[in-house]
């Protein structure tokens, strides 16, 4: 499972490394803003995803940002349960009992969420896409900030941290 963490982590970083790189020549070489160029290279990476599964863009942003990123949101709270249970199912103490119960709880709360957010973008891809857009729009609107900073706060900050928060809580918990 280690290998997993590291290769999830070191493609994550390497990735983000990249888009940088090209975030910054684009920026320098067009005159365009670096957030511009970096929501245009990561709208360009969907996009790409999109044409080589046979997707149009709505239809892999839609896979991507909502199904896959909830998914493995999902998955990393799963397993977060799932240790808790291997560490009481070991230690059998009452501190192991306690955080087998936070862990389940936990697992149960993660999987409410992933639930409401299937069943509240359960339509075509595209009215998903359009709704998720609109939804992304009020947020900025509510927050006063641009339609840009919610994407990256949502899809790669939130993200990110709830999948790395999720790797070490079960490092905490194995140790």
């Amino acid at each position: 499972m280690g290998n997993i963490k590291r290769w999830f982590i070191g493609a994550t970083l390497l990735f983000l490394a990249i888009l940088f790189c090209i975030v910054v020549v684009s920026s320098i070489y067009t005159g365009r803003s670096i957030d511009e160029c970096f929501f245009g290279a990561c709208c360009g990476f969907l996009y790409g995803l999109g044409l080589i599964f046979g997707y149009s863009y709505k239809e892999i942003c839609v896979i991507i940002n909502i199904y896959l990123e909830s998914g493995l949101c999902l998955l990393s709270v799963l397993w977060v349960t799932w240790i808790s249970i291997q560490r009481y199912m070991r230690t059998r103490t009452v501190g192991s009992c306690v955080l087998m119960v936070g862990g389940i709880v936990y697992g149960a709360v993660g999987t409410v969420v992933f639930i409401w957010i299937c069943n509240h973008y359960y339509m075509p891809m595209n009215d998903a896409f359009d709704l998720c857009y609109q939804e992304l729009i009020q947020l900025a609107k509510e927050y006063h900030t641009t339609y840009n900073n919610v994407n990256y706060i949502i899809f790669i900050i939130l993200f990110l941290a709830c999948i790395l928060g999720n790797i070490g809580i079960v490092k905490l918990i194995k140790q």
